[in-house]
């Protein structure tokens, strides 16, 4: 016997096998052989109008008249006249009879099948675009820097846990995004009075971008945001250094400290690489692993390593022997508002002193600062050794294959006037207790590490023997301990998770990496490339290499610099003829028109985030110049004196945009 299943108005009469019977309950009942073409059965035969019958039938039919007689019916019962109670079926029985009424529906009725419906949507789904909206409670709070970088992760594919203050429709799996930070931007830059702040005078829902900028379908899909600087009410952090620091959660931290911890840890592990070189800030020696001669010149203008009286000398390489590791640490007067050298001391890995003078500068100290030194000017008048004497000795004594440890030992090398390549420094391998960007002090780390005291004699001032010794027991420990130790392990490389969470490549563009470094090697040794850092002198630079490499990369990272040196935010670098001098209104323009490129040349669902970073710090830098000529008793009282105008200039200094732009396909608009 064949029968047909009800007909839907989009789906034709589907031919239907003979159905088995449905297997009896129990002895008492007995189910029907056959469903009737009609679809009419009783699961209660001796109730065959029953609510459950009922909702069965209006299962099976699905019809909009089944529906209205459900419903008619129901009403009936329920105004109708009262009859006595019924025994109540258990509730295992009646699911029972449903499961076995739903093996029916499914092959006799096509109308209610979700399977079908939910395909129908999910392909629809694919093919719209993105739709993003920010709420309006995002104008109020103010977002912070970390909002986004998770809004990045989310886009990027690297986590599912969407923002809570917007709401994202349709991610692409294949976006492309831009991330450029231009610190520099005020709200006059965005068709606001210049007196009125982004906190609190950027409307909600708006279309604001750079002032100047003609293209209608990047404004249409423009909104500008307004965002809190990272720091609290005293103080001010990198924008920068906080979007690429991602935190780690407490499971994130026991995994990285077991992969750390399994590895057998030499010296060689704790050299600087090059870009934490620069980063850090440390004169470039030519053989430095990694660097190009185009790199060596551009660095040395950068960083004003050469002077017209003193000459820069650069350790070479030559055998010797004994210790092939050493300690280095200098004590520096002032004069007048530069640092000259007036003691170094050298220790080889064993701790033996091997080299200790006291140094007379060509020019007159202003301040022996003995409270830090230790130097005093009946100690420094009778010498008679020349900072070019130190030097002599010191290339004589050190190779350019032996390895230098010490603490900042940047400042120590720049006093020196000397360039050395390998380096270990004690405020890199560890960590401050409260992460980067902060750096550890020694004092700090000789306490909490080795349980000695260091530079507490307030009378006779640091001693550059002790505190060169420290920085190599701090090493030892650090190689006994494994890589982990002496780390907060708290925060993990945006680049470093795009890859790891999705398979992401970026491009990160600032002014101080080296080109073609390759980021495999800062995750000890990942096979292939998933990041390149690209060093940029200047904003057209960045802006090039986006255009340039938008096809290979799936984020590119820029910092732009040029508007925060026209506006005073930070100085710009002596001597650096890459960046040429623009008004503030030629670099919107530029800005804009270079932009306005970008935003053509991405795939369609793309997202663009212009961030200032932070507001106007004129003031606050002011103020930190003048804190940091101060000791700490100093700078202490002037923090407590000047409160509310340190409060003031930071908030000001934290009053900050970003405009977020998704790349639509114009005929949408």
């Amino acid at each position: 016997m064949t029968s047909y299943g009800t007909e839907s108005p989009k789906v034709s009469p589907r031919k239907v096998e003979t159905i088995p019977p449905i297997q009896p309950l129990n002895g008492n009942h007995k189910a029907p052989e056959t469903i009737e073409e009609n679809g009419s059965f009783s699961l209660s035969p001796n109730r065959p109008n029953s609510v459950h019958d009922k909702v069965a039938r209006l299962s099976i039919h699905g019809s909009d008249s089944a529906h209205k007689n459900l419903l008619e019916s129901l009403k009936s019962d329920t105004n109708g006249p009262s009859f006595a109670p019924k025994r109540r079926r258990s509730s295992v029985q009646l699911t029972s009879q449903l499961n076995n009424n739903n093996m029916h529906n499914e092959i006799l009725s096509r109308k209610n099948s979700l399977t079908s419906m939910k395909v129908i949507k999910k392909k629809k789904k694919m093919n719209a675009p993105m739709d993003l909206k920010v709420f309006e409670n995002a104008y109020s709070k103010n977002i912070s820097i970390k909002d986004l970088r998770d809004l990045t992760l989310f886009l990027m594919n690297a986590n599912n846990n969407m923002p809570q203050w917007l709401r994202i429709k349709n991610r692409p799996i294949g976006l492309k995004m831009v991330v450029l930070f231009m610190p520099g931007l005020e709200p006059q830059d965005f068709q606001m009075p210049n007196q009125e702040s982004f906190a609190k005078d950027l409307p909600y829902d708006n279309h604001y971008f750079l002032t100047g900028n003609t293209n209608t379908n990047l404004i249409e899909n423009c909104q500008s945001i307004p965002v809190a600087a990272p720091g609290s009410r005293l103080s001010l952090f990198s924008a920068y250094n906080s979007f690429i620091n991602v935190g780690l959660t407490k499971n994130e931290k026991e995994i990285k400290k077991k992969e750390l911890s399994n590895k057998k840890v030499v010296i060689t592990d704790l050299l600087m690489r090059l870009d934490q070189l620069v980063e850090n800030g440390y004169p470039i020696h030519p053989t430095t692993d990694g660097l190009t001669s185009e790199d060596q010149f551009a660095n040395r203008e950068m960083k004003r390593e050469t002077d017209d009286n003193i000459s820069w000398y650069n350790t070479i390489k030559f055998d010797h022997s004994g210790s092939h590791i050493f300690g280095l640490d200098c004590e520096m007067c002032l004069a007048g508002r530069d640092f000259v050298l007036t003691r170094v001391s050298i220790l080889d890995f064993q701790g033996n002193v091997i080299y200790d003078q006291l140094v007379k500068p060509d020019v007159e100290i202003t301040d022996y600062l003995t409270k830090y030194s230790g130097i005093t000017k009946e100690k420094l008048d009778p010498v008679t050794i020349t900072l070019k004497d130190v030097q002599h000795k010191i290339i004589k004594l050190i190779s350019s294959d032996d390895i230098l440890i010490g603490h900042s030992l940047q400042s120590d090398l720049f006093a020196l006037k000397l360039r050395h390549p390998k380096i270990v420094d004690t405020a890199v391998i560890f960590d401050h207790k409260a992460g980067p960007p902060f750096k550890p002090a020694l004092k700090y780390l000789a306490s909490e590490y080795l349980n000695i005291d260091i530079q507490n004699n307030s009378s006779d001032g640091h001693d550059s023997i002790e505190d060169a010794r420290t920085c190599i027991d701090l090493t030892k420990l650090k190689i006994s301990n494994g890589l982990w130790f002496g780390l907060s392990i708290n925060t993990e490389n945006l680049f470093v998770r795009l890859n790891e969470k999705s398979d992401k490549k970026s491009l990160i563009l600032n002014d101080y990496v080296f080109k073609n470094f390759d980021l495999a090697d800062e995750n000890n040794g990942t096979n292939g490339t998933f990041s390149k850092k690209i060093r940029c002198f200047n904003d057209t630079e960045i802006y090039d290499n986006i255009q340039s490499h938008i096809d290979e990369f799936d984020i590119c990272v820029g910092r732009l610099r040029e508007l925060e040196f026209n506006r005073g935010y930070s100085q710009k670098p002596a001597k650096s003829h890459m960046i040429e001098d623009k008004s503030s209104d030629e670099i919107i323009r530029l800005c804009n028109e270079r932009i306005n490129k970008i935003y053509e040349s991405l795939p369609v669902g793309s997202v663009i985030l212009l961030a200032s970073g932070c507001g106007d710090t004129k003031d606050f830098n002011i103020m930190m110049k003048e804190m940091n000529a101060l000791n700490k008793e100093e700078k202490m009282e002037m923090k407590k004196n000047r409160n509310d105008e340190l409060a003031t200039a930071v908030a000001k200094a934290r009053d900050s945009v970003v405009s977020m732009i998704v790349k639509t396909d114009p005929k949408i608009i």
